[in-house]
């Protein structure tokens, strides 16, 4: 390839990067948003409780979805800043070349699984969505509406864990 045809390609994938960069940085605030809304409701839970001697059934429900939102929200920021849960015992004794090899397979790895899930979890949530199914509880809420956001979750991590791939082969940092 030549050089001037690479660097359109290095251009246009440094802005779709941008672009999920953005979308990942608006899902986390959103996770952060949902997080205080949840502390809010549990905090009025026990004012009411303690107050007017009052349960708000809902609020536990509601407080159980959100760990679910926040969770699938953030997943795809704090992978892109690599502030997850990472164990580089064998890849930290590993020379450079291995190292940088090992990373990008665990990561293309880490994709592959990704993008199964994305798909599965997709074809679980049209159905849910086709049969109207719902969950059994007090609220009874459309179940799709809380699969709806596993899909989403596991493609931006599908991206993100080739972006990492990528520049571990490169031996350049996710900033550049």
């Amino acid at each position: 390839m030549s050089s001037i045809k690479m660097s359109r390609l290095n251009d246009w994938m440094a802005a779709i990067m941008r672009g999920v960069s953005a979308v990942n940085l608006a899902l986390a605030a959103l996770a952060a948003a949902i997080l205080v809304a949840a502390t809010l409701m549990v905090f009025s839970e026990i004012i009411s409780r303690l107050l007017f001697n009052r349960s708000l059934m809902w609020t536990v429900e509601v407080s159980g979805y959100s760990l679910l939102y926040m969770t699938f929200l953030g997943a795809p920021f704090l992978l892109e800043k690599n502030r997850h849960v990472a164990i580089d015992l064998l890849a930290g004794a590993l020379p450079a070349t291995p190292q940088k090899i090992l990373t990008a397979l665990t990561n293309l790895f880490g994709a592959v699984i990704c993008l199964y899930f994305a798909w599965y979890a997709l074809q679980v949530t049209i159905d849910q969505y086709q049969h109207g199914i719902r969950v059994t509880s007090v609220l009874r809420p459309q179940r799709y509406i809380f699969t709806a956001v596993v899909p989403l979750s596991m493609l931006l991590l599908t991206i993100q864990f080739v972006a990492h791939a990528v520049h571990s082969l490169r031996g350049t940092s996710d900033a550049e």
